[in-house]
């Protein structure tokens, strides 16, 4: 089966997932799993776990699918909306920003709304020098009063995206795409590539259990819970990266550029066996990739997975990304291939490992 990575990709970025509301994308991405998968099951955290092959040793591959938003914390008498950020929002970049409020759980359910902004004729010059802090803002969409607020269906803990799609950067076709919240979506529509991948050579001896996660943005939540779950024999994470971009330079990011290739990482978080094996399948296969040192945390649901329970081998492979965090974040769609296809045949070399948690180096 033919996976086009982009119209995936943009099937699940058209419905919301803030973190703890991620229903609407999640049924995306029980319908993709399952033209791949033997089995597709939801865990009480909304995890997605899609289920291949029969093997004795499960291999866990995690990427979330949770993304930043703002939830409305309250409506004031004149209908303006204060709310607090879900996840990491840089200030500089939510200022101004369109939004969507989600006053409903179908994809039509939501009022077009902006973060406000004050006009610049009417501020000083101390005002133009600095954004205002997220608890100052208010988000205007439409209401009059804080009746007609509720009326509309705005109440506190409704949440907001960003109102902005996919598109090419540039011309149409191009490698480069834009949109909000690549990070980590775009991640699991690679793993489609995986699936389709790993569907034509199965692995020997591996049981693949494919986990679109929850709750990443607030603290790694829906990793925790699936791996001690599942109890991986080993386990991929894959999520987004820096990469070089204006005033960016190369050494605050290793290098890292958008078109090379995905970035495997090495350092204490990840089982060198597991890296290694990585760049030698991307060589053997002629798979760019790109390399990054993470010499502690590395804040994805690899620093999750591999110390709960006893402990699992595991590795991260992440994915080039300018501008995180931020309503307009570029990726560049082959290196988003590459990644599916780099995670498939390392799979595929685990199958054929003899790799063990534990060995013994003496007995007297």
């Amino acid at each position: 089966m033919t996976v086009n990575l982009y119209k995936v990709l943009m099937d699940y970025m058209e419905a919301p997932a803030v973190t703890g509301f991620e229903e609407q994308r999640r049924k995306r991405i029980i319908k993709e799993f399952k033209k791949y998968c033997d089995i597709v099951e939801v865990d009480v955290m909304g995890n997605v776990i899609g289920t291949m092959g029969t093997g004795d040793r499960d291999v866990m591959l995690a990427g979330h699918y949770d993304q930043l938003g703002f939830m409305i914390k309250h409506v004031n008498k004149e209908g303006f909306a204060s709310f607090v950020q879900v996840g990491g929002w840089d200030k500089r970049v939510a200022y101004g920003t369109r939004v969507k409020v989600w006053v409903g759980d179908g994809p039509e359910d939501y009022l077009v709304g902006t973060v406000a902004v004050k006009a610049v004729h009417l501020t000083d010059t101390k005002e133009r020098d600095k954004s205002p802090e997220l608890k100052d803002m208010l988000i205007d969409f439409g209401a009059t009063s804080a009746e007609e607020a509720e009326k509309m269906g705005v109440k506190p803990g409704v949440v907001c995206t960003p109102y902005l799609e996919v598109t090419y950067l540039g011309k149409e076709g191009s490698d480069l795409i834009v949109g909000p919240a690549f990070d980590d979506v775009c991640c699991v529509a690679a793993l489609s590539i995986t699936m389709a991948e790993l569907k034509k050579k199965p692995p020997k001896n591996i049981k693949v259990r494919f986990v679109a996660t929850v709750q990443e943005e607030v603290g790694l939540r829906g990793a925790t819970i699936a791996a001690y779950n599942i109890k991986p024999w080993a386990a991929i994470a894959t999520d987004v990266t820096h990469a070089v971009a204006p005033d960016v330079k190369a050494s605050q990011v290793g290098d890292i550029e958008l078109g090379k290739g995905p970035v495997v990482a090495v350092g204490a978080n990840f089982t060198r066996a597991l890296w290694e094996m990585m760049e030698s399948e991307a060589e053997k296969h002629k798979i760019p990739c790109q390399r990054t040192g993470v010499p502690s945390r590395s804040g994805t649901d690899a620093w999750a997975i591999q110390v709960e329970r006893g402990g699992t081998i595991c590795g991260l492979i992440s994915m080039p990304n300018r501008y995180m965090h931020s309503p307009n974040e570029v990726i560049n769609i082959k290196d988003l291939e590459n990644l599916g296809k780099l995670i498939a045949v390392t799979v595929q070399a685990l199958g054929e490992s003899d790799l063990q948690h534990t060995v013994e180096v003496y007995r007297r």
